[in-house]
């Protein structure tokens, strides 16, 4: 498996597999919009910066800020990316919320769990965003 910026590819005996970022973008945009992380979080640079306005953001700007990467085992994905959470909200139910959104939709789709998912709380939104710097890591291993 090969790591580019926006897609993860592997060579079979049928071709080269691809799969573009924007299909994890996606899988972790539609867990924001599950009831316990709506208008609680929202995607951000690695630098802290919103993505977007509140409800609305660029699908492919996001996809370009989160990183997926072979696991050191090799025989699934580590992903990486940044959020800003809403004053008052718990970060550790609201990434645990994400991570097991994402990890379960992939495992629909590919019949294995990532092996971690790493969600950067980039910083904490009240009438500004605060800036914070704090990891939040979700190891699933070999489920």
């Amino acid at each position: 498996m090969e790591v580019s910026d926006l897609t993860l590819s592997r060579e079979t005996e049928l071709g080269t597999i691809t799969i573009s970022n924007m299909l994890f973008a996606q899988i972790i945009a539609d867990s924001f919009k599950e009831e316990s992380c709506l208008g609680k979080v929202w995607p951000s640079t690695k630098k802290g910066r919103q993505i977007g306005n509140d409800g609305k953001y660029n699908l492919s700007e996001f996809a370009g800020n989160i990183e997926v990467e072979r696991s050191f085992e090799g025989n699934s994905v580590d992903i990486e990316f940044n959020i800003i959470v809403k004053f008052g909200t718990s970060i550790a139910n609201i990434t645990n919320d994400i991570s097991d959104y994402v990890a379960d939709t992939i495992y629909k789709k590919q019949g294995k769990k990532p092996n971690q998912i790493k969600i950067r709380i980039a910083g904490v939104k009240s009438r500004q965003v605060a800036r914070r710097n704090l990891e939040v890591v979700k190891r699933y291993g070999t489920e």
